[in-house]
């Protein structure tokens, strides 16, 4: 086997600069293949069902809170009295709505724990050095509508209930086959987050630079801590 590979290396040493550059990017574009194959498109493919689930809760949660409002606002008290018992099985099914709601994200990695987890999994075999560690803030996972003449009622149905989305990028050097390790060490975590961009360059062969942006959901709105 070593044979072997000193006889691929002899032969790559004997090409031109031209013909090792083309090498490399065909080597590069295989790995990026396999690993989008392996890791990226059934993760994406979870990723989407996911969302699909918190959005079709958001939108029963939604619709049974206007009910219940309608009911304990809108109506004059002898209809509230007459309505006791809608009134109770609606904030019932709310209260199982936010349950199954919250079943779905905690089996993401908690926001306090990100930063963490992908600061210490880069040092485990010393092979990457971490460049950058960024917290990209906040924001609902059902944002708010931009159009200003949105009724109140519209905008209140974005707002409730929240779920928020927790950004981070780490921006690291390393060979390609240490940051692959680094990848499938994260995707076998037990916790969940999204993968939303990986961006690897080559700057001065082996070594490459790599950026990843990730997210977590949580129903917390508390700032990452880096």
């Amino acid at each position: 086997m070593k044979a072997r590979i000193q006889q691929l290396a002899e032969r790559f040493d004997a090409l031109s600069l031209r013909e090792r550059a083309l090498v490399l990017l065909a080597v590069l574009v295989v790995m990026y293949m396999l690993w989008d194959a392996v890791l990226m498109s059934p993760e994406h493919v979870r990723q989407k069902q996911l969302v699909g689930q918190m959005y079709q809760l958001n939108e029963r949660m939604v619709t049974v809170d206007t009910q219940l409002q309608t009911l304990t606002v809108s109506l004059g008290d002898s209809e509230v009295h007459r309505q006791r018992q809608r009134i109770v099985e609606l904030r019932e099914a709310l209260r199982g709505l936010a349950s199954q709601q919250a079943a779905l994200t905690v089996e993401f990695i908690r926001p306090q724990q990100m930063a963490g987890v992908l600061r210490d999994m880069l040092g485990v075999d010393g092979k990457l050095t971490l460049l950058k560690l960024e917290s990209l803030g906040v924001q609902p996972l059902f944002p708010l509508p931009e159009n200003e003449n949105e009724p109140a009622a519209a905008a209140e149905k974005y707002a409730q209930p929240g779920i928020y989305k927790h950004g981070m990028q780490v921006i690291f050097e390393g060979d390609y086959f240490a940051t692959l390790q680094y990848l499938q060490v994260l995707e076998s975590m037990p916790w969940r987050f999204y993968w939303d961009e990986l961006d690897y360059r080559v700057e001065d062969y082996p070594r490459a630079r790599v950026s990843i942006t990730i997210h977590t959901l949580s129903l917390e709105e508390g700032w990452i801590g880096v």
